[in-house]
Order: C-alpha cells, then structure tokens, then sequence
C-alpha cells in the first residue's frame, strides 16, 4: 500500500517565512518471501531532508499490520530524529520468523536488481542480517529503491516494509486556494497532524507562542492533535480562517478553535 503526498503547503513561523518539516508516512509493503528476492520502489516527496524505515521479518501468517513507523515517531520532534546516536531500537517490531533477511537501499534500481542477484554494489544504506531493523538512511534521490532478500533457506517469511520521509515542503504559490493559520498559545510545543483525505496524514511540531500559516490544494483540510496514546478528534479547517491552540479546561485537554485577531 504505498501513500502520496496529497498536498504541498507554504510555512511562515514567527513571521519568518521558511518550509516547515514535515514526517509522511511513505510506504507500507509486505511481502512474502521465499526464493526469489523482492524490490520495493518509493517516491520521495521533493524538499527531502531524511528517510526513515523499519524492516521486519513475520511467520507469513502472523503479521503485525496494526502498528506503523509514522505512528511510532510521529511525535518526536525531527531534530531528534535526525540526530547522532537516536535509538531507532525504541521503536523495532517483534519478529516471530524463523528467518533473517538482508536489506539494502538504493537510489537505483540496477544497483538494487545487482543486489538482489547477490552482487556488491553503492548502497545509501544496508542491513547485512536482521529479522527486525530501524533506522535512517541518506537516500536523496526522487526514486529509492529497498532490496530485501532471504537468508535463511528453506523458509519462508512475510516483509513488512515501511519508509517515513522527512521533508521542507516547499513553498508553491499556486496551490493558495486553502490558506488557514494555527497559533500555539500552549506553554510547550505541540504535535499535530494535518490531512486533504482523513487516511493520509502528515505530522508537524509547532513551538510555544508561534504560529504556522498554510497555503494547501486540497478541496478540504483536516486537522487533529497528537498525544502519546491517541490523536484528537478530527477538526474541519474553513479556508482563510486562522485558529489557535489551546487548553480548554473544560474539556481538560488540548483543543483547537478559530480566533479573529
């Protein structure tokens, strides 16, 4: 099941214009291996900062397709993510195969045929043995290509392969047909999601007292705050409106409403 960028947005934080970074889940493929060795291609959104993926190796009848990548780091601001030394570890799946695979990522899809075939070629990244691996690799190109391949003969196994790109998405002047503002007037950072479709969501991380201003195609906009154990509930943005975050002690929670300034 692969997932596009729905839509592209123009950011300005503090009145400072620049591309606010955003994770989109990319990619989720599973793939049953037994002699043969599968590539998976992905698109890379422009602006591309980092990919992330996690690879994991399932009894091709128990596979664990609840949970995902974006939805592990989804709240974890991107310059941790992009820093030396993350644990990656924190967030690996529990494998239940018999078998190790190797991986590899490509930015072309002859070096990733040439891998598979059990040739050496340039990689942007590698896993050599592993029935659970996560990480970040330094592919850049608009096409990456993941080889994974069995180790273990005689046995078969189920991939789950998931890629999270890391991106500034750029500024287009022309898709400003759903401009909307959201004010952080919480005391910490916030994590929020923003969607054109409610099943493709891309997550963003707004600093105390700042705001971010949108400028999206999509027909229609969503919206929903991020937590720990759960999102929001999902809220309707009105194009040119501008809206804030923040603590409803009511509801006693985070919550989001339209403002006039």
């Amino acid at each position: 099941m692969k997932k596009a960028l729905l839509f592209s947005l123009l950011s300005l934080v503090g009145g400072a214009a620049s591309a606010q970074k955003a994770l989109q889940e990319v990619i989720i493929d599973y793939n049953t291996l037994r002699k043969k060795p599968k590539t998976v291609e992905v698109t890379l959104p422009k602006g591309l900062g980092a990919v992330f993926y996690r690879v994991t190796a399932f009894n091709a009848e128990k596979v664990n397709t609840n949970e995902s990548l974006y939805n592990a780091i989804r709240l974890v601001n991107p310059e941790k993510l992009t820093a030396e030394g993350y644990d990656f570890n924190q967030h690996l799946l529990t494998s239940n195969a018999d078998m190790d695979v190797a991986v590899g990522f490509f930015e072309d899809k002859t070096a990733a045929e040439a891998y598979s075939d059990g040739r050496e070629t340039a990689a942007c990244g590698r896993v050599d043995s592993t029935k659970s691996a996560a990480g970040m690799v330094t592919c850049k190109a608009e096409k990456m290509y993941v080889a994974v391949k069995p180790l273990t003969k005689g046995k078969i196994a189920t991939v789950k392969v998931e890629v999270v790109a890391l991106a500034d998405l750029p500024e287009d002047p022309i898709n400003d047909r759903y401009p909307f503002v959201v004010q952080n007037e919480l005391n910490g950072e916030i994590a929020y999601e923003v969607s054109g479709d409610r099943s493709t969501w891309q997550s963003f991380f707004l600093p105390k007292q700042r705001k971010a201003e949108f400028k999206l195609a999509a027909s229609q906009v969503y919206l929903r705050v991020s937590t720990l154990d759960k999102v929001s509930e999902e809220y309707k943005i009105d194009s040119g409106k501008q809206y804030r975050f923040f603590w409803n002690k009511d509801k006693n929670r985070v919550d989001l409403a339209e403002f006039k300034p």
